[in-house]
């Protein structure tokens, strides 16, 4: 599903689109003039329907940019890179040794499988060659075509949104953290904190966005500042934006 002139919708679940495996993310294709990455991975479960539209899409992804660990968004992690020789995977540091040793625990797939949001018999394999990227590192897919990395804890330790930046659009790639109409993500997990989160709504509102690209649900390919304004405005006044979950 094309959505701009660099950014096309190759994997989306039963939260999103239905395009593949009811359990995934939104996964996202971002092509520069001289490479391409992937912002999210899925849950895993449907690599083969992601590998096929990425190479019908005419793209080898170099990049592997995880917003963070769920199992829905870096679940996927392992076989795309045993799909794609050469494929660097990052993510946040404080995530990195759980999706490295597939730490259940610590990626809170143990509290999805109570609540009935992953089967019993799923498991997240190990991605060893996951590496940490920065908050404001930056990957350049070439002709004038960048992601920045941005540390947005409070959904998840480690949780990082990125920013692409190309000649005439800007986006926001926003994972779990925040979607359209300013809602946000709070679950009782070990690692949901809110002092964090309302530091990382304050923080997205400031920058320049054209569209928002959330983990899950609607889309906004135009204006999509607002969304950001909306949960930042709700913080201020001491409340919590409406949570998704």
């Amino acid at each position: 599903m094309r959505l701009t002139d660099h950014v096309t919708l190759v994997a989306s679940g039963a939260a999103g689109f239905d395009l593949t495996d009811p359990l995934d993310c939104h996964v996202y294709l971002v092509r520069g003039g001289r490479h391409s990455a992937l912002v999210d991975a899925g849950a895993g479960r449907s690599t083969q329907d992601i590998l096929r539209a990425v190479r019908a899409a005419g793209a080898e992804p170099g990049y592997l940019l995880l917003t963070h660990g769920h199992a829905d968004h870096a679940g996927g992690a392992a076989a795309l890179a045993e799909g794609l020789p050469g494929l660097r995977v990052l993510a946040g540091d404080a995530a990195v040794p759980w999706i490295a040793t597939g730490d259940e625990r610590g990626l809170s797939v143990d509290r999805g499988k109570a609540a009935g949001v992953y089967p019993d018999s799923y498991t997240l394999p190990p991605c060893p060659r996951v590496e940490a990227i920065g908050d404001g590192a930056e990957v350049d897919l070439g002709g004038g075509v960048v992601l920045r990395a941005v540390a947005t804890p409070g959904h998840a330790d480690g949780h990082l949104c990125y920013h692409l930046r190309t000649p005439h659009h800007r986006a926001l790639f926003s994972g779990d953290c925040v979607f359209t109409g300013g809602r946000v993500s709070l679950q009782n997990l070990h690692d949901c904190r809110v002092p964090d989160y309302a530091a990382s709504l304050t923080l997205l509102a400031t920058l320049d966005v054209d569209a928002l690209f959330p983990g899950h649900h609607e889309v906004s390919l135009a204006r999509a500042g607002r969304h950001l304004a909306a949960a930042r405005d709700t913080v201020a006044r001491g409340l919590l934006p409406r949570s998704t979950t």
